[in-house]
């Protein structure tokens, strides 16, 4: 289904951390979506809102990705707050049911350090970062492998080698 100048056509991306233009999801999300991908965004408005740099419309950040995309292509945006335990497996349920599947997911949220400085932190300030750009990254990387993950395949232990089939 792909050519060469959309090789990505057919594929769905998920990619977190996409609230505002002049962001590095943003750029990313735009890349893919050239590249044919359909593409599907999480943002946190509120965070953004309350950094120095303030939040972005949403509206142009989609408009701006709608316009990037292939014909065929589709695009959805998730707002959620990643720091919460369960919301990475509900963002990645929430993206399966708009597009049906998940071939590639781009971990770019990040928790902002507007909080002050290092005279400001505080063990529940680091907590705050750590569940964001640490557990959150994890999570959302062992819910998107479960969905990629062979139904019919063993269980596997953590550190165990995929069999590989030489060329």
């Amino acid at each position: 289904m792909s050519d060469d100048a959309h090789p990505l056509l057919g594929r769905t991306a998920l990619v977190t951390g996409v609230s505002r233009r002049k962001g590095i999801g943003f750029a990313v999300a735009r890349k893919l979506a050239t590249l044919g991908a359909s593409i599907v965004v999480h943002h946190y408005a509120p965070h953004d809102e309350q950094q120095p740099w303030g939040g972005d419309d949403l509206r142009a950040v989609r408009g701006e990705l709608e316009a990037a995309l292939h014909p065929s292509a589709r695009l959805a945006d998730i707002g959620a707050d990643l720091g919460g335990p369960e919301q990475p497996q509900a963002v990645i349920d929430r993206a399966l049911q708009l597009t049906g599947a998940l071939d590639v997911l781009v971990c770019n949220q990040a928790r902002s350090g507007g909080d002050g400085g290092i005279l400001d932190l505080t063990a529940e300030r680091l907590d705050g970062h750590w569940a964001v750009d640490a557990r959150a990254t994890l999570l959302l990387t062992a819910a998107f492998a479960r969905t990629r993950a062979d139904a019919g395949a063993p269980a596997r232990r953590p550190g165990d080698r995929l069999e590989r089939v030489a060329f």
